[in-house]
């Protein structure tokens, strides 16, 4: 496997911005949140013992899917250095310390009143758009949105918690910094 890193944190916070920064790199690969994350979730749900054939996988197969997950997602990619977006990953930074004890999640953050302020500026920018953040529901009020994308399993709030004992694992990179002085 090549050299793979992973890029999470807070969303509105500069995850795209850092990827299309890295990509002027020719020897890495980076992009906008991908569908890995989501397929490493699903295979984890179904491998566990909510899937009554879970007796047949122990943890080594477990390891060698997650792995081989990694491996033919980026089977044709010439890249040296591999960045996987996903805010998603902070979530699962034991098993990626485990699978790749080498990879380094860097975490994008930004003031959260700013990311607040930043989704509540898209929305008003869409107005006869409802947007799929709150549930394509026309209604509600900056607060009540504010209350909602900050709640423990808000698009905000969720994703600011997992990172836990993990955070030398974890590099953080502050929107600010990296869209003045990139």
């Amino acid at each position: 496997m090549k050299a793979i890193h992973f890029i999470s944190g807070l969303p509105r916070s500069g995850s795209t911005l850092l990827a299309a920064l890295l990509r002027q790199n020719p020897r890495f690969q980076a992009g906008m949140s991908g569908p890995l994350a989501g397929l490493f979730g699903a295979l984890l749900d179904e491998m566990s013992g909510r899937n009554e054939f879970s007796v047949f996988i122990d943890d080594a197969k477990r390891e060698r899917i997650l792995r081989g997950l990694f491996d033919d997602f980026y089977a044709d990619s010439t890249a040296e250095v591999i960045f996987d977006t996903n805010r998603g990953w902070c979530a699962w930074m034991p098993a990626i310390a485990r699978l790749f004890p080498e990879a380094k999640v860097i975490a994008c953050v930004r003031e959260l009143q700013w990311v607040v302020d930043s989704i509540e500026r898209l929305i008003q920018r869409n107005v006869f758009s409802p947007s799929s953040i709150f549930n394509y529901s026309a209604g509600g009020t900056v607060f009540s949105r504010a209350t909602s994308v900050v709640a423990p399993d808000g698009m905000v709030g969720g994703p600011t918690m997992p990172c836990g004992r993990h955070a030398t694992e974890r590099n953080g990179i502050d929107f600010c910094c990296c869209s003045t002085k990139p």
